[in-house]
């Protein structure tokens, strides 16, 4: 799974024996020459060393294969042990669209884990692996939590981190995916870009649980995601899920228009489309990186001339906007190009976009989901239920 500096499992933890297993199993797949067990009351000072979420920073290429500063081990019932999260996180579109012009819709995202096992070059999250191990006691919270909320339908498991990295040691998703089959008219979206289903593929899911995984070309993942499974292999778990029956839905992100962007997207289209039809995909290009700053997370001689043309030419205007480094018109051409192809491939397929700009969504118009103001399906939407694109698809076919 990884290397790490400093290895903390609270005593908590070890005081419950499902969590003390869970635990070593967890620390089967971690290598590091310090392991400390401390109270949980402890455990502050070893995520400090982590940071916060204000002082996160992007892991850059030359984090690719670095150790973890800090792995912390313990159970949410003591109290969380990542500062400033929580694990029922309100993702806010309203503040998305003050602060940022985007749109995003409001909605509950469950967290256990607040750090990634991998390392991608433009992740935030890679640094660190702060991962609560009770898993019966989070299956009910999250219950209580979608029985008590009335309005949303699809609840995004671990926006921060990616659960099927963790598997099948950690034992989450297969638990969460037997909860939600039992809850009537809500959906669990695993997010992801692991390759580890097998223990999924056997599960009487009742079609409850949507997987979402995240792809981007061979060439984009050598340079920018090499501690993760390659695309292929990302693949190849979609293949074995969508023939156990799951919903599934990809996203493209961060798309990276390379050299050869056009052809590498189509190809990554035909080997993903060979194995299902994705319900919905979304599309989000490499964004919240200002041209000054591109370099660390991609070379930029692996870059798309005209690409990268438009982003040095819009430096000033998007430094510091959501979709930097690519402005509006450029964000929009590489999207279109993208759902064309889609379409060819799978016309059933609904095109959406993440955290985008209402120009760009008018600029596309009627090659994405329809949009009224700022309601509109996306991948991770309160309300966006297979049932919902079904309607979508219904409407627009009549």
């Amino acid at each position: 799974m990884c290397t790490a500096r400093e290895v903390f499992v609270s005593e908590e933890a070890l005081g419950d024996p499902r969590c003390e297993e869970r635990v070593q199993r967890l620390l089967s797949r971690v290598e590091s020459g310090t392991l400390s067990v401390v109270p949980h009351r402890a455990l502050a000072g070893a995520v400090n060393k982590a940071g916060t979420r204000r002082s996160l920073e992007r892991g850059g290429l030359a984090g690719l294969g670095g150790d973890k500063r800090v792995v912390v081990l313990a159970r949410l019932e003591d109290g969380s042990i990542a500062p400033g999260y929580r694990w029922d996180e309100l993702r806010s579109g309203g503040e998305q669209a003050k602060k940022h012009g985007v749109l995003c819709h409001s909605a509950i995202e469950i967290q256990s884990v607040v750090g990634c096992a991998f390392d991608c070059s433009y992740c935030p999250y890679s640094s660190f692996l702060c991962v609560h191990v009770d898993v019966e006691h989070f299956v009910e919270r999250v219950t209580a939590l979608t029985r008590a909320r009335k309005t949303q339908r699809l609840y995004k498991l671990n926006n921060r981190s990616d659960t099927l990295g963790l598997e099948p040691e950690y034992g989450l998703a297969p638990a969460l995916v037997e909860c939600f089959a039992e809850l009537d008219g809500r959906y669990l979206m695993l997010y992801s870009k692991g390759r580890e289903v097998d223990a999924l593929t056997g599960l009487d899911h009742r079609g409850k649980t949507i997987a979402s995984f995240t792809l981007t070309p061979e060439p984009v993942a050598q340079l920018m995601e090499r501690g993760a499974p390659a695309p292929k292999l990302r693949i190849q778990a979609i293949a074995k899920l969508a023939a156990a029956g799951y919903p599934i839905r990809a996203r493209f992100s961060p798309i990276v228009p390379i050299a050869g962007w056009e052809v590498a997207y189509a190809d990554l289209i035909a080997q993903l489309t060979a194995v299902c039809r994705p319900e919905m995909l979304t599309l989000w290009t490499l964004s919240m990186v200002d041209y000054d700053t591109l370099e660390r997370v991609v070379p930029l001689a692996a870059l798309d001339r005209r690409s990268l043309a438009a982003a040095a030419a819009s430096a000033d205007t998007m430094r510091g906007k959501k979709g930097a480094p690519f402005p509006p018109n450029e964000r929009a051409r590489i999207y279109g190009a993208i759902a064309a192809m889609m379409r060819d491939y799978s016309p059933g397929t609904a095109v959406s976009l993440c955290l985008e700009t209402p120009e760009v969504w008018d600029l596309l118009g009627a090659q994405l989901v329809p949009r009224k103001g700022r309601q509109m399906l996306c991948n991770c939407g309160p309300v966006a239920t297979p049932e919902a694109l079904v309607a979508i698809r219904r409407a627009c076919s009549a």
